[in-house]
C-alpha cells in the first residue's frame, strides 16, 4: 500500500480509536518518526500523539495545532496486592479514554519511553484483559491510598471494560538503532547505567529489554541504515527475523518510511504477539539446519535427561551474568533464647559463606563476565537463547532459561504436566493432545528444550554448544542413581544427597484463583 492510499479516515472499523505504539531505546529515532508522521501530507489524518517530551518535537506550532499532542508522565497505578498483572498504566487509561470520548482525532500514536516494555502497554488495550480490568476497577474504587479523584476516574474507565472498549491497538512498532543494535547484545549495562530517569532499584538490563521490544513487535524498523555498511544492515535484519519471524522488518534512514507500514495495518493481535518470539516458533517448527541468514543461525537443543546442577553452574558461571530471584521468608520466628555466643558463631558462619559465594559467583562482576563470554569460543557468538530447563534436584518443576547477550535469567516456572492430575488439565481436546505429545516414557514431559540463536552456528558453533550442554547432563551412572532416588521413600532428601545444587529456590505457584502466593521446597 502506498502512502497515497491512506484515506482521510482509517478503514471503517467498530468505532474504536486505532492506536500505533512506538517502542525503542533512547536515540533509536522514535521522536523523528513522530515528526515525519505529523508533517506527512500523505495520510490526511488528524492524529493524536502521546509523547514523553513535547519539547523534543521540532515541529512548527501552527502544524501542531492541527493535531492533538499531549505530554504525559508515565503514571503507574499499582493495587496493594502488587503483582504485575494488577499494575495499570494510569496515564494511558486517562488520556486515551479522553481522546476516544472527544472524537477529535482519527488516529492515535503513542511514543513509549525508551525503558518501557511494549507487552505491558499492550495489556492496557487488550480485550483478553477486559475482565481483569473490570475487577481492577472495583478494587481501585475501594482503594484508600493515592489520589481519590484520580482513582475514581480510572475506576470508572476500568469498570466499563477498560481501553479495549474505546480503543484498539492497531500496530506495535519497535525502532532499533543500526549503529548500536549488535553492541547492545555485547554489553553488561543495566538500565540504571544509561538512564537517569529510572529508579536505582530497577534491575532490568539493556540486552533483555532490547529483545523484549523486538520479540513483541508487529513491525521492526531498522533505523540509521546510512550509518553502517550494507552487510551490517543485513546482519541486523537476520537477527531480528530470528528473534521475531512474524514481524515485518523495514529499513529506514532518519526514520523515513512508507507510513502505510505502521498506520492502520490491523496487524496487532495480543495472542499472536505473545507467541511471536522466534524461540517459540523454533520449538513448534522443524528447523532446516541450512537456514542461516547473514551468518545468524538457530537450533533447538532437546534432551530427556536432567542437568546436574553443579555442572550446569560450572558451565555458565564464567560467561554469563546469572540473574535469579531470591525469595525472602517472611514472619520467621526467631528463637530469642539463643545466647550471644551462638549469634557470634552464626555471624562468623555467614561471613564465611559470603566469602565462598564471592569466589563461586564471578558473575557479580558484569564487565568481567562480558569479557569472558566474548573471548569464549562456545558462548561468545551466542546472542539469544530461551526455553525449558530440567534440573536433577527439582523433579516437580520446570525452570525457564532466558538469555540475551551476557545476561542469563534462570527461574522456576510451574509444575511439569506429569505432576498435575489429568482432571486439572485444560478441557479442550486439541490442547490435551498437544500436552500428551510432550510425554515420552516413564518420566512424562520432563525434558530440556532450549532454542539458541547466534552467529557461526554452521561453522562449529552449534556443535560446541551441544557438547557443552551434553556434558552438563547426568551421565549414565548418575541417571541410574537419579531414577532409584525417584523411587525412594524420601525423594527430595535423597536427590539433595546425590547432587549439589546452589541455585536459588524455586517456588511452586498456586493454581487457584487470582492468587500469586507460592510455596516450594527443594
Amino acid at each position: 500500500m502506498s502512502p497515497g492510499t491512506l484515506l482521510n479516515t482509517p478503514r471503517k472499523t467498530d468505532g474504536r480509536l486505532p492506536v500505533t505504539l512506538l517502542s525503542g531505546f533512547l536515540g533509536s529515532g522514535k521522536t523523528t518518526l513522530l515528526e515525519n508522521i505529523l508533517t506527512s501530507p500523505d495520510h490526511g489524518l488528524r492524529i493524536g500523539v502521546i509523547v514523553n517530551d513535547v519539547g523534543a518535537l521540532n515541529i512548527d506550532a501552527a502544524l501542531l495545532s492541527s493535531h492533538d499532542v499531549t505530554r504525559k508522565e508515565e503514571q503507574v497505578v499499582a493495587m496493594q496486592n502488587g503483582c504485575i498483572c494488577c499494575t495499570l498504566r494510569g496515564d494511558l487509561l486517562e488520556e486515551v479514554a479522553r481522546l476516544a470520548e472527544e472524537k477529535l482525532v482519527e488516529y492515535l500514536v503513542i511514543e513509549s519511553s525508551g525503558v518501557s516494555e511494549p507487552m505491558q502497554v499492550a495489556e492496557t488495550f487488550s480485550e483478553e484483559f477486559a475482565d481483569m480490568h473490570v475487577a481492577a476497577g472495583y478494587d481501585l474504587e475501594a482503594e484508600e491510598q493515592g489520589d481519590r479523584e484520580t482513582n475514581k476516574k480510572l475506576s470508572e474507565i476500568l469498570k466499563a471494560g477498560g481501553l479495549s472498549k474505546v480503543a484498539r491497538l492497531d500496530t506495535c512498532v519497535t525502532l532499533v538503532d543500526a549503529v548500536h543494535f549488535m553492541q547492545d547484545f555485547a554489553t553488561a549495562d543495566f538500565l540504571v547505567d544509561r538512564q537517569t530517569d529510572v529508579p536505582q532499584e530497577d534491575d532490568r538490563n539493556i540486552s533483555d529489554l532490547q529483545v523484549d521490544q523486538v520479540e513483541f513487535a508487529d513491525v521492526v524498523v531498522v533505523n540509521k541504515c546510512d550509518l553502517v555498511t550494507k552487510e551490517e544492515v543485513n546482519r541486523i535484519k537476520g537477527v531480528v527475523r530470528k528473534l521475531n519471524a512474524n514481524a515485518k522488518v523495514v529499513g529506514a534512514v532518519k526514520s523515513r518510511l512508507d507510513l502505510a507500514e505502521i498506520l492502520d495495518t490491523r496487524s496487532f493481535s495480543y495472542e499472536k504477539a505473545a507467541l511471536s518470539a522466534g524461540w517459540l516458533n523454533s520449538l513448534k517448527e522443524e528447523i532446516n539446519p541450512e537456514t542461516e541468514e547473514y551468518g545468524i543461525g538457530t537450533f533447538v537443543y532437546r534432551a530427556r535427561r536432567p542437568f546436574h546442577p553443579a555442572r550446569l553452574w560450572d558451565m555458565i558461571k564464567n560467561v554469563f551474568v546469572v540473574i535469579q530471584t531470591e525469595y525472602q521468608i517472611e514472619d520467621m520466628e526467631v528463637d530469642e533464647e539463643n545466647d550471644g555466643a551462638s549469634d557470634d558463631d552464626d555471624d562468623d558462619d555467614e561471613a564465611d559463606e559470603d566469602t565462598d559465594m564471592e569466589e563461586d559467583q564471578p558473575q557479580l562482576d558484569p564487565k568481567a563476565r562480558l569479557s569472558s563470554k566474548m573471548a569464549d569460543e562456545t558462548f561468545g557468538p551466542l546472542l539469544r537463547s530461551k526455553g525449558f530447563l530440567w534440573l536433577a534436584t527439582r523433579p516437580r518443576m520446570y525452570g525457564e532459561w532466558s538469555q540475551a547477550g551476557v545476561m542469563l535469567t534462570i527461574s522456576g516456572q510451574d509444575l511439569w504436566r506429569c505432576e498435575i492430575p489429568e482432571d486439572e488439565w485444560p478441557a479442550d481436546p486439541e490442547t490435551k493432545k498437544a500436552i500428551t505429545r510432550d510425554f515420552d516414557g516413564k518420566w512424562g514431559d520432563r525434558r530440556q528444550e532450549l532454542v539458541f540463536i547466534g552467529q557461526q552456528m554452521r561453522n562449529g558453533g552449534e556443535e560446541r554448544l551441544r557438547k557443552a550442554l551434553d556434558a552438563s547432563l547426568l551421565d549414565d551412572r548418575e541417571f541410574r542413581e537419579w531414577e532409584a532416588a525417584m523411587g525412594s521413600e524420601n525423594v527430595q532428601e535423597r536427590l539433595d544427597e546425590l547432587f549439589e545444587d546452589g541455585f536459588e529456590d524455586w517456588l511452586e505457584t498456586s493454581h487457584e484463583g487470582h492468587d500469586h502466593a507460592n510455596a516450594h521446597s527443594r
